[in-house]
């Protein structure tokens, strides 16, 4: 049986235009954006059983989005033709057959978790209405889920890998930097220890296109994501303190993977270079660490961000 997670317009297209109308670089997203929610069909959504889903495609991130329709119980039957229980993989992209007359394609991710385990409720929870369009939020998007025994294959909305193309500038830098202390106050706000934020596997991106060919991180932001949930734990709500061990062990994973992108870029490195202390310290929340964050940017002369990079291995823990 199929069901589907609420999905929105493309989601680099729908915070640009906002992001650079901000006076300056160094301003964090607006919570709470609110996000155009697509139906599947005409009339009111039905929450179960749709077979089709619209999900958009665009040729760039400067160019308008077009919908085009993808059968995923068929993607879905098709891709275990191909992996079985035995040689599952963790993570798979593939080209799905719109069924359009023009044979129009789209990319997708599909994920195979238990339908009993936490990295599968939490996920949909992550993706529920509100929670799911705020800009904070770095959980991956739904677009449907098929159950299949004790399996449920998660068709998760296209993404690459978060260092093709690479970062170019100290202002790339800093953005992922943002967006990685904002994700991480995101979940601790939903009561979620992610458990594998430094996980240097774990990070995707999104460019509001289907390929990253010609792509240039410079001249349009990215957003990022965590498709790593395997670890991931959703709290009670009388356990959900800043301070929670669990809670500063993130901040701490955060921290250590933020270390060697802070040395390696000189220009930044010792403005941020306390960021770094105090998050792997053990004892900071997410949002003390955000809140120094920006308050460390303020003291970055404004002509650094365009300054370029060496290249920079993202996938080094």
């Amino acid at each position: 049986m199929g069901s589907h997670s609420p999905a929105s317009t493309n989601s680099t297209e729908s915070w640009d235009s906002d992001l650079q109308e901000e006076n300056g670089f160094g301003y964090p997203l607006q919570r709470m954006v609110p996000l155009e929610s697509m139906r599947a069909g005409g009339g009111e959504e039905s929450p179960h059983l749709r077979g089709l889903y619209r999900i958009p495609s665009s040729q760039s991130s400067s160019t308008s989005s077009h919908m085009v329709f993808v059968d995923f119980e068929a993607v879905v039957d098709e891709y275990l033709s191909h992996y079985t229980i035995t040689d599952a993989q963790d993570l798979v992209v593939v080209e799905a057959d719109s069924g359009t007359p023009s044979g129009t394609s789209t990319s997708l991710i599909l994920r195979r978790v238990n339908r009993h385990s936490p990295e599968l409720a939490i996920l949909q929870a992550l993706n529920l209405d509100e929670i799911r369009n705020d800009p904070w939020n770095p959980a991956p998007r739904l677009l449907y889920t098929v159950e299949r025994g004790d399996d449920v294959i998660l068709c998760i909305e296209r993404l690459f890998d978060c260092d093709d193309p690479p970062l170019q500038t100290v202002a790339n830098v800093v953005d992922f930097i943002r967006q990685a202390l904002e994700g991480l106050c995101f979940l601790h706000e939903h009561n979620v220890a992610h458990h594998a934020y430094d996980d240097p596997n774990g990070v995707m991106m999104d460019i509001g296109r289907r390929n990253t060919a010609g792509f240039d991180r410079t001249r349009l932001p990215v957003r990022y994501y965590r498709i790593n949930f395997s670890q991931a734990q959703q709290l009670l709500p009388s356990e959900a303190d800043p301070r929670n061990a669990s809670f500063c062990s993130d901040v701490l994973d955060c921290g250590s993977m933020l270390q060697t992108l802070v040395e390696e870029v000189p220009k930044i490195g010792g403005k941020l270079r306390s960021l770094v202390a105090a998050m792997t310290s053990g004892e900071y929340g997410a949002e003390d660490a955000r809140k120094l964050f920006e308050a460390l940017c303020k003291g970055i002369d404004a002509s650094t961000y365009d300054a370029p990079l060496q290249p920079l291995n993202m996938s080094e823990p």
